[in-house]
């Protein structure tokens, strides 16, 4: 189903991707770290931490690829 949407193309300048990157990982770390859910308690929100994660994890991985590294040492 995912396959079918249109994906939003974000352009970000360094330090805004280094800010959401910030903003993410703590949003993350609260939730996860320091037990800021009881998965039994809240079952009804399952499908909110998955795509949390999901997102997290595909900016994440953009964040980090080589790509996105040689980019910002050669052009920006």
């Amino acid at each position: 189903m995912m396959s079918k949407e249109k994906a939003v193309k974000l352009e970000l300048t360094p330090t805004d991707a280094n800010a959401l990157m910030m903003m993410i990982e703590s949003e993350i770390e609260t939730t996860f770290t320091y037990g800021d859910i009881d998965p039994i308690n809240d079952w009804e929100h399952a499908d909110l931490y998955a795509h949390k994660l999901l997102a997290y994890q595909k900016f994440k991985t953009w964040y980090l690829s080589p790509y996105r590294t040689w980019h910002k040492e050669n052009v920006e």
